[in-house]
């Protein structure tokens, strides 16, 4: 696991290790209910003031990413965790149930027959839909590709929704009476969707996004000394280089931009002997590169342990891990992919 900070940057220090530990959170580097570093080692580790590991501790306990426990140290909080609600599913669960035989006993007391209710009973039964969930992610490719992905591998519906409407469309699904087995994200986007649907007893899960091994040999193949830029759609996102030039073991600098300062990006093209790229532009830069210039996806697969852990969580133990899952997609020239032609659980993603 790589632990650096680059200390010539405008961003405060403990910004960029919160935004470093939910980096290898929502990558899978580090597991779930995994302990992190304490503060005082990660401090002496990246040679910082331990206030400043603290308060980005803090900040990643606030949103819910990992949790304290006192004599122990911190962990990271992500699939078994249940959203903090009033009350727990099973409360939910017990309340409802109580509920219901509240209802049927003042309907008998009212003089319903017992026939009367048992209709009503199976008519409800019967119009019950079938079980779905919701995966929600902020580009509509993505969206569409990892839905596809979880619909096969969890054999159940999926419902795609765009990050920006996701709160709409479970405030629909509330008032519909429709309830999904689970709300699923990726890890980058678990602490909006917690926000956004806070007052909603949904559980939420979330797949981990990393580096594809085929993505990884191709860049290996490359000299350290190459020339590598990289390119992302905000500036949150760029402290990703320094990890992906630590973990591939590159030795030259590495140019960046954001895919919005065109002038930057039009020369960083010219320059560059391969683009490393977040999902969110990845389309679009492989359609604005130069012809013959490697476009790279540096988060181009779903990682199998994680869907077998939503789906663990969701539809019960399966035990082990279905042998397509365990095959990954193979790059091909410019960074793209093939596709092997089985049930994929590791595909091509867009964030």
């Amino acid at each position: 696991m790589q632990w650096s900070l680059n200390k010539q940057s405008k961003m405060p220090l403990y910004l960029q290790l919160k935004d470093l530990v939910t980096y290898h959170i929502s990558t899978g580097t580090i597991h779930d209910k995994q302990q992190i570093p304490t503060i005082h080692a990660l401090a002496g580790e990246l040679r910082v003031n331990f206030e400043t590991v603290r308060k980005a501790y803090k900040e990643l306990e606030r949103e819910g990413l990992v949790f304290t426990e006192r004599g122990r140290g911190t962990f990271v909080n992500g699939h078994k965790v249940a959203k903090p609600t009033s009350t727990t599913k099973q409360d939910r669960k017990s309340e409802l149930t109580d509920s219901i035989k509240r209802a049927i006993r003042e309907l008998l007391q009212m003089g319903t027959p017992a026939e009367q209710i048992q209709s009503v009973a199976t008519q409800v039964l019967g119009e019950s839909k079938t079980p779905f969930v919701v995966f929600s992610e902020c580009n509509p490719l993505q969206n569409s590709e990892i839905s596809a992905v979880l619909q096969d591998y969890l054999k159940l519906e999926v419902r795609p929704v765009l990050l920006k409407d996701l709160k709409d469309e479970v405030a629909t699904l509330s008032r519909n009476g429709e309830t999904p087995l689970a709300i699923i994200t990726t890890g980058f986007h678990i602490r909006e969707v917690r926000t956004q649907i806070a007052d909603q007893p949904f559980p939420i899960e979330f797949v981990v996004t990393n580096m594809s091994p085929d993505t990884r040999r191709e860049l290996e193949r490359y000299d350290k000394q190459s020339r590598f830029g990289f390119v992302c759609r905000d500036k949150e996102s760029l402290f990703f280089k320094d990890v992906f030039k630590a973990e591939l073991g590159i030795k030259s600098d590495i140019e960046y931009c954001v895919f919005s300062e065109k002038a930057k990006l039009a020369a960083l093209i010219r320059k560059s002997d391969a683009l490393l790229v977040t999902p969110t532009v990845y389309q679009e830069l492989k359609e604005e590169a130069a012809p013959g210039l490697p476009v790279f996806n540096v988060l181009d697969r779903v990682d199998p342990m994680s869907l077998k852990m939503v789906k663990d969580s969701i539809v019960g133990d399966q035990r082990t891990v279905p042998r397509e899952a365990q095959q990954s997609l193979r790059s091909v020239p410019g960074g793209g992919s093939k596709r092997s032609g089985i049930p994929e659980v590791l595909v091509k993603v867009t964030h």
